[in-house]
């Protein structure tokens, strides 16, 4: 997991190089664009915070262009991946595998409070994904459990920035996303094909605020 976290955080640092370096060129300009990433999703993850329970964004890195002064687009990613092995005795053994897709894209309005501060505004449509396969191998049977969820909503959101220089800033952000979902799980038996099934086993409506306990590190350019 973590070596995945790190993957991303190369990848995300060389994509800044390479759009700061196409922004020089580029004949056509809009007014900014930021990139961003969850600072303490890494630190968390990385570091072992010792408060586990504390919920952050699953929001990992993000992008905003802002056409004019005032207004912009943003979207943002997260998401994550699992696989172990568990070998309860000798005679059977259990295979794991999960992961999570976190997505959203929406409208941003931003004004400024100051030379330091700007303050921001929009909403956000966001789409979720997970799933969870389990497969358990033993002397009579092989039995296979594939698990998936999909939400879908949006909502209002809203920040806070602090402009360190021309080029870095921090920000933290609320929002409050109301969300609708399906959960499907698949059941297949090698011995016993009567136990086999595929169907709907839940249907999610829920809404959920976003609390700003997530510090973004923004690069602009």
């Amino acid at each position: 997991m973590k070596l995945s976290l790190l993957a991303i955080l190369f990848f995300f640092c060389s994509f800044v190089h390479a759009s700061a370096d196409d922004s020089l060129t580029s004949k056509k300009k809009v007014y900014e664009q930021d990139l961003f990433i969850n600072t303490t999703f890494f630190i968390k993850q990385i570091v072992s915070l010792s408060n586990s329970n504390i919920a952050i964004s699953p929001y990992i890195v993000g992008y905003k262009c802002f056409f004019t002064k005032h207004h912009g687009i943003r979207v943002s990613v997260g998401g994550s991946l699992n696989h172990s092995k568990q070998f309860p005795d000798s005679t059977f053994v259990t295979i794991t595998s999960t992961g999570t897709l976190n997505s959203r894209v929406g409208y941003e309005y931003r004004c400024k409070m100051g030379k330091l501060w700007s303050f921001f505004t929009g909403i956000d449509v966001l789409f979720d994904y997970s799933y969870n396969n389990v497969k358990v191998n033993s002397t009579d049977d092989l039995v296979t459990t594939n698990s998936n969820t999909w939400d879908i909503g949006g909502g209002p959101i809203a920040g806070i920035q602090l402009n360190i220089g021309k080029r870095v800033a921090l920000f933290t952000e609320t929002a409050f996303y109301y969300t609708y979902g399906r959960a499907n799980e698949k059941v297949t038996s090698v011995s016993f094909p009567e136990l086999n099934n595929n169907k709907a086993v839940a249907i999610n409506q829920s809404g959920q605020f976003l609390l700003p306990t997530s510090v973004y590190f923004v690069f602009k350019f």
